[in-house]
């Protein structure tokens, strides 16, 4: 009987161990995002459209004007630098009438002298 109380205890304990190891798997294999997942698009802050229907846009290096829908904080300040260099790493994008639109996550300013990377 006693020797059938320890197999037990070594099994509960075995589970117990194979258990933490597959959580601390689990949390150490990158749950959230991968930095490779991210998406992103670069090129010039621009204004696209007529008063009173303007948009901020960016103007990739192929030259095609993609909006970018943002909160009115980060539009604003995006708004007093056009003409800067940007990564911009999106969460999703929408295509309607042929204009692609992106709802911008995080914006990085990019120096100019590394461009072509």
């Amino acid at each position: 009987m006693k020797k059938n109380k320890m197999n037990h205890k070594k099994i509960l304990l075995l589970l117990f161990l194979i258990l933490i190891s597959f959580l601390q798997f689990a949390c150490s294999c990158g749950c959230g995002k991968n930095s490779s997942e991210e998406k992103y698009i670069k090129g010039y802050i621009t204004v696209v459209g007529n008063e009173p229907f303007i948009h901020l846009a960016v103007k990739t290096d192929e030259g095609e004007n993609i909006i970018l829908q943002c909160s009115k904080e980060l539009e604003n300040d995006l708004m007093k630098k056009q003409g800067t260099y940007y990564y911009i790493i999106y969460g999703s994008i929408k295509k309607e009438n042929n204009v692609s639109t992106v709802i911008v996550e995080k914006v990085i300013p990019f120096i100019k002298e590394n461009k072509t990377n």
